[in-house]
């Protein structure tokens, strides 16, 4: 496909996950539990995406010295700010949003024992596709975690891509009618509500950083845009392929 189809398809996924019949389906506590066992993996994998940005356009290097790309490397650090040490609305202190998460899994009442055993693994060397799996995620989500870390093998504007398209201007469409979903509801889940809030807040902000330098890094390889936006489109897939599947495992708790 020509750049301009692939932007068309990527915009035409975007709304088809904003539509989704997932925003409807999660109409209890116990198909929010599935929901949130299964979607934690995407809150993981999401921070390796963007470290991974991190590393190439602000890496730690010591001796110091200035960044290749002063510019890009503000914009990616202010996203990773607020997702690896943002304020926490439920407690004092600070944390990851991914830690958030998982606390709000705990007041939900979802088993973290995978997480925990992840995280270990992890800490061992383990490979993370393999130890996701052995951990016991759910089969979707460890799917759509391997696709993701498959990416970060990939050139810097695939990455860019498949992050701007794939997770920054796509996560408030999603939680938006989530979380309107769970409040009409009155599904009682005030951290993970409070988590939601707080990316549909600041993935504002983030959406247009991540614009900025996705369009900073096609002016500067225009020869990748094709690859990248091949690239992002096949995330907004991924993402499709994992709400089914969370759908069909939700019919199950009926």
């Amino acid at each position: 496909m020509s750049f301009s189809q692939l932007s068309a398809a990527v915009v035409a996924a975007k709304t088809a996950l904003a539509e989704h019949a997932i925003y409807r389906v999660v109409d209890s506590t116990a198909k929010l539990k599935v929901f949130v066992a299964h979607h934690v993996a995407c809150v993981w994998d999401f921070m390796s995406l963007l470290k991974s940005l991190q590393s190439d356009l602000a890496p730690v290097r010591v001796p110091w010295f200035p960044p290749a790309d002063p510019e890009a490397a503000r914009l990616v650090n202010e996203i990773v700010l607020d997702e690896e040490c943002d304020r926490l609305t439920h407690r004092e202190g600070h944390a990851s949003h991914f830690v958030w998460y998982t606390e709000a899994m705990v007041e939900l009442g979802v088993d973290t024992g995978p997480v925990r055993r992840f995280l270990a693994a992890l800490q061992r060397g383990a490979d993370p596709v393999v130890a996701m799996r052995e951990s016991g995620f759910p089969t979707a989500s460890c799917v759509f975690t391997a696709a993701t870390l498959a990416y970060l093998s990939e050139p810097l504007a695939v990455r860019a891509a498949v992050f701007m398209h794939g997770r920054e201007d796509l996560v408030p469409r999603m939680f938006r009618p989530l979380v309107a979903s769970l409040r009409e509801k009155g599904i009682p889940c005030g951290r993970l509500a409070g988590y939601l809030d707080r990316h549909i807040e600041v993935d504002a902000a983030h959406g247009d950083n991540a614009s900025a330098l996705l369009e900073r890094l096609y002016a500067a390889a225009p020869a990748e845009r094709v690859r990248a936006e091949t690239g992002a489109l096949a995330a907004l897939n991924a993402r499709l392929k994992l709400w089914d599947a969370i759908v069909k495992a939700c019919a199950e708790v009926d």
